[in-house]
């Protein structure tokens, strides 16, 4: 153990092991690396889900970095800045040459979680063309927990009283010629072998099952004879983890209302943009079908939505006639998460969020994370370029400036969104804070605007109208991906839809 006195000065933690913490006053650990499964015993607030899914998509940890301390004063010209301005420390690790890739996951005592990259000697992140450049690899992670609103300090963890923080070093393999190409053609083929397209039947006794039974010709017939329902997930997600929060006996009423016609799709959300997502689902649908249908969606799935809907570029869809569509936290106006220079925010507050507040059982929780972590890996490797499924959503955007501009459609849209405001202590209140940073202030569900879900545009479909709106309030402290298990959202589905059949 090592002493932080909170000086700039360098302590040695280890042989190439280096940490500059200025304004910290405590102590430091070095600690070797742990067993998957931290909860009840290790140093910080991780699930077992997110160690295994750490250790499931081939990420190491080599070491942890234990920090238990004091904020104190420091003058202005010995601090250490992020690249967003914050008060920050510096960990220096041996860099272990061009085929291993090197990343932080730093840890806040209040299960706050963010990725760290390498940084090059001009200060911005380090690429594949110079990794195992030099003896060491520098990280510079903020120091602070961000205050959550106005700048009271007694709202930041580490800051006046002792504070933990835990930073786990974690390694994977690069020397895959895949991992060394554009993040898109990875994640394509990472999604064509962990996330395969599929349409899949949705019934109340497999719904919740990760491979359900996929349609095939009889089925197509039964889709075929009168109005289906279909469930179209979000990003990082399958059928599966993305509505497994529905309770059974909402499914199994949805069941009896399209008469056991209901189906989901499973599809690519980081590689493929909504367009080439519609592309897919028409490749799988038999030319002897006819579909009336009915949709349910979360998050990137309602842009899915839409294209099935008849908002796309590519003309009429053929054989697809949709009556009602139901958005459940969708970014239908974008969400600045998604914007490029944002998107380490994005995997940081997924991460955070299913850390903290997990929508399912291990299984879903690890399966969404598996998903975060390997855009980590890509990020590490490609600088995250040209991921058409995480741009879609990107106000900004080309693709979502395509779809408001009108594309006219005869289906009639619902919209189910959330204010989220922290409630329980510390750990919500510094999640909103992070992201209202992002947000402007704006009201959220800690990804999507919440007024971004149904609100007006050039596009005649909106706004949705206020009768076809249920806007949980802060009082509900409803996240992302905490809507279906809530009654109000079951009673709304089941009001919007009961009649459609």
């Amino acid at each position: 153990m090592a002493t932080l006195d909170g000086s700039p000065t360098s302590v040695e933690l280890a042989p190439g092991v280096r940490l500059r913490a200025p304004g910290l006053r405590g102590n430091v650990e070095l600690r070797d690396s742990r067993a998957p499964g931290t909860r009840g015993g290790g140093d910080e607030l991780a699930t077992a889900a997110l160690d295994d899914a750490l250790a499931s998509s081939g990420l190491n940890e080599v070491q942890s970095i234990v920090i238990e301390a004091a904020h104190v004063p420091v003058p202005d010209h010995q601090q250490v800045r992020t690249a967003g301005g914050e008060e920050g420390l510096v960990l220096e690790v041996p860099d272990l040459g061009e085929t291993v890739g090197q990343v932080v996951m730093a840890i806040d005592e209040d299960g706050t979680i963010s990725w760290h990259y390498p940084q090059d000697q001009a200060g911005g992140v380090e690429t594949s063309a110079n990794r195992g450049a030099g003896a060491t690899k520098t990280f510079v992670i903020r120091s602070t927990s961000p205050t959550p609103s106005g700048d009271d300090p007694g709202t930041r963890s580490l800051l006046f009283g002792i504070g933990k923080k835990v930073l786990k070093v974690l390694v994977y393999p690069v020397a895959d010629t895949v991992l060394q190409t554009a993040a898109q053609f990875f994640a394509g083929k990472w999604e064509e072998k962990n996330r395969p397209y599929g349409i899949r039947w949705f019934q109340p006794d497999d719904y919740r099952e990760p491979a359900g039974v996929p349609i095939e010709a009889g089925g197509w017939a039964k889709l075929s004879e009168g109005r289906s329902l279909l469930f179209v997930h979000g990003t990082f997600s399958r059928a599966f983890s993305g509505f497994w929060g529905i309770p059974p006996e909402t499914m199994t009423e949805l069941n009896r209302i399209y008469g056991g016609r209901v189906f989901a799709y499973d599809h690519f959300t980081l590689s493929h943009d909504p367009e080439r997502n519609l592309v897919e689902f028409l490749d799988r649908m038999p030319d002897s079908a006819a579909l009336d249908i009915d949709l349910i969606s979360h998050s990137r799935g309602g842009l899915v939505s839409r294209t099935l809907a008849g908002e796309t570029t590519l003309g009429p869809v053929p054989r697809i006639k949709v009556g009602k569509a139901v958005f459940v936290a969708s970014p239908n106006h974008g969400t600045p998460l998604a914007d490029a220079a944002h998107m380490m925010e994005f995997i940081d507050r997924y991460t955070s969020m299913l850390n903290l507040m997990p929508p399912g059982p291990y299984a879903v929780v690890t399966d969404i994370l598996e998903a975060i972590v390997t855009v980590v890996k890509m990020i590490g490797n490609s600088a995250l370029q040209g991921l058409s499924g995480l741009a879609a959503m990107d106000p900004k955007g080309p693709f979502l400036a395509r779809m408001n501009k009108g594309a006219p459609t005869s289906a009639t849209y619902y919209g189910i969104a959330s204010n989220y405001e922290p409630t329980g202590g510390l750990a919500a209140m510094v999640k909103d804070g992070l992201v209202d940073r992002v947000f402007d202030d704006a009201a959220n569900d800690l990804v999507v605007p919440t007024v971004g879900v149904h609100a007006g545009s050039d596009d005649p479909a909106f706004p949705i109208p206020p009768d076809r709106v249920l806007e949980f309030d802060s009082s509900h402290a409803i996240g992302h991906s905490d809507y279906f298990s809530k009654p109000e959202t079951s009673a709304a589905l089941l009001n919007w839809l009961g009649t459609s059949a």
